[in-house]
Order: structure tokens, then C-alpha cells, then sequence
């Protein structure tokens, strides 16, 4: 079994409700996407989380942004439900892209502090296919501490 039919298979049987082959907004393709909505009590907030997977054969950064706001423009699309007064709310889009030639560059940016937005929760992943290796942010900093853990694993769950 392949890499994506793995994940796919991984993220069905775990509740996801799982798409193959999404048109993205920039003529693109998401091999995979993953959706689902949550209760969270670390920090009492619904959470929707978004897993976008894609494969490149040598990414940039620009891929990963792009990837990034097509799983955000995504999530929105599922969940832009008024909620009531006081309720939290919050997205969790996660990047993964799928390659053989992974760059330095791309290791170093999926590696550090993820993006901060007001909300929102950006987690990039790489699987070097080359190598067999998941790289993503390992640490924990203040600024989303609660839900680092919960990203990391979903990523050790479901990607690794």
C-alpha cells in the first residue's frame, strides 16, 4: 500500500470525512483532503481542523503557503456557521506535502515557529519520501501551547 492510501485509510477509520483529488483555488490539486469539527477542552473551543495533502516532487515555501490558504479557503467553505455569542472558534490547517526532493530550505521552514494568525493554527509538514522522514515543528512555545501537542499528534498518528 502507498504512501497517500496509507494516510487515506488511516484518517477514514479515525472519523475524518476524507476527499481525493480536490480541485484547489490555483489550478492545483490537493491529493487528500481531511476534514473534521471538535470540542476541545484545553481550551474550550470548537475546533475545524483541515489536513491538505499534496504531492511535489521539489516543494518551495510557496508551495506550502499556497497549500496552506487552499486548505483555509477550504475550511471556511465546511464551517462558516455563526456561533453563538462568547463561543470559541478556532481553524487548524495542516499543510503536508509529499516529496522526493526535499531542499534545506523547506526542512528549515517546517522546522520553526509556525505562522501566528488570529484564530487560526498553521502546522507545515514535509514526508521526505526519499528518506522516509516526517519533519514538522517538534517543539512547544507559549503562543498556541495548549493545541501543539494535539497537532503533533495528529501528524505522529496519521502521517508518520
Amino acid at each position: 500500500m502507498n504512501k497517500l492510501e496509507l494516510i487515506k485509510e488511516k484518517l477514514s477509520n479515525a472519523g475524518y470525512k476524507v476527499s481525493v483529488d480536490v480541485e484547489l483555488q490555483n489550478d492545483t490539486n490537493a491529493n487528500i483532503v481531511a476534514s473534521r469539527t471538535y470540542f476541545s477542552w484545553k481550551g474550550l473551543v470548537i475546533l475545524s481542523q483541515h489536513i491538505v495533502i499534496q504531492v511535489v516532487d521539489a516543494p518551495t515555501i510557496l508551495d506550502f503557503k499556497n497549500l496552506f490558504n487552499a486548505g483555509f479557503n477550504i475550511g471556511k467553505k465546511l464551517n462558516r456557521v455563526p456561533l453563538l455569542r462568547g463561543l470559541q472558534f478556532g481553524y487548524m490547517i495542516i499543510p503536508i506535502i509529499i516529496a522526493n526532493d526535499v531542499s534545506d530550505e523547506v526542512k528549515q521552514f517546517v522546522s520553526q515557529v509556525p505562522s501566528k494568525h488570529w484564530s487560526i493554527f498553521e502546522f507545515p509538514v514535509v514526508f521526505d519520501a526519499s528518506s522516509n522522514e516526517t519533519i514538522f515543528f517538534k517543539e512547544t512555545t507559549f503562543w498556541g501551547a495548549f493545541f501543539f501537542s494535539d497537532l503533533r499528534g495528529v501528524v505522529s498518528k496519521y502521517i508518520e
